[in-house]
């Protein structure tokens, strides 16, 4: 097997954009190029770009064979009878997780893996792809991995974070609350105590709970909790399972504590015109008074001391229930 060299990504990076940009080539003969160079064993220190290559390259014979199809299989068989193996082998995975995501989890997979973790999601995100089934495929089938995809993908992400030194493992944090869904991060805060790995969970749930507390959270992170528990009826129960978690559900009420402090001392105007959206701060109240959190005692005051507070949870109060 072939070995993934960065001057034969920079060459096939090249090659790439004259075939996508050309009108006359056998599709056929491109195909087996690509599913060739991608059968390697990806080695070395990766870049975006040598990602973006690896990654626009599957997704190209990902389209190929969806225009297609059965007609694309039967002449590349014939073609290339000779590699009549190889090629039965790709066809299978095609069919069931297709190049693209194939070609993601041999990149995850590799030693430096961990590292990529987030280009990987970022480039796929932008390819239209899935994100979710890369994790399946690249965690194999192995019966002691849960089902539940976004949480056994929570799990991995974080064994990856704790390979990082340690000086890293803020920026990661960062980048993990404003470019992952909390339907993802929320996992953080219902891992079981008796989990093998609870420390670092713990770990995480002290970093995102201090920037909580602190008014010092991504805007995504808020919108994206919103997002989850509007969207659904699961989505909600699940931010609600996650309130029960004591730091979490504490951090979050002094979080919104802040906020309305913010509109008494400075109006109304001022929230407004936040980084958080209004009605998703309202919604995500609503939400804390339905549920036992924590602390929920001194936000009820909150709102009852605060007349523009109470005023706009009451306005609020028939669009929830």
């Amino acid at each position: 097997m072939a070995r993934f060299r960065l001057v034969k990504g920079k060459k096939m990076d090249s090659w790439l954009k004259q075939t996508i940009l050309s009108d006359n080539q056998d599709l056929s003969t491109v195909c087996f190029k690509l599913l060739s160079w991608l059968d390697t064993d990806f080695c070395g220190t990766m870049t975006y770009k040598h990602i973006e290559t690896i990654l626009t390259s599957a997704m190209f014979v990902d389209i190929i064979f969806e225009m297609m199809g059965e007609e694309l299989t039967k002449d590349l068989m014939e073609k290339y009878a000779h590699h009549r193996l190889f090629l039965k082998d790709h066809f299978k995975r095609i069919s069931e997780v297709g190049v693209s995501l194939q070609s993601a989890a041999n990149i995850l997979a590799t030693p430096d893996g961990y590292k990529y973790i987030f280009t990987v999601e970022n480039l796929l995100k932008y390819l239209l792809t899935d994100v979710n089934l890369i994790y399946n495929n690249s965690m194999g089938s192995s019966k002691n991995i849960s089902t539940d995809n976004s949480k056994y993908k929570m799990h991995l992400i974080v064994q990856r974070i704790f390979q990082l030194p340690p000086k890293n493992i803020d920026i990661s944090v960062d980048r993990l609350l404003s470019h992952c869904d909390f339907s993802l991060i929320g996992h953080i805060f219902l891992e079981e105590t008796n989990n093998l790995h609870i420390s670092k969970y713990k770990i995480l749930e002290y970093k995102i709970c201090t920037k909580i507390a602190n008014g010092n959270i991504s805007p995504s992170f808020i919108k994206s909790m919103y997002v989850t528990a509007s969207s659904s009826l699961k989505g909600n129960t699940f931010l609600k399972s996650c309130l029960r978690n004591d730091v979490f559900g504490t951090s979050l009420i002094e979080f919104f504590m802040l906020f309305f402090a913010t509109i008494e001392r400075e109006g109304y105007n001022t929230a407004v015109n936040s980084q958080h959206n209004l009605s998703d701060i309202i919604f995500l109240v609503h939400c804390a008074l339905c549920s036992n959190t924590p602390s929920i005692s001194q936000l009820n005051n909150t709102i009852r001391t605060n007349e523009t507070v109470a005023k706009l949870i009451k306005k609020s109060f028939f669009i929830y229930y």
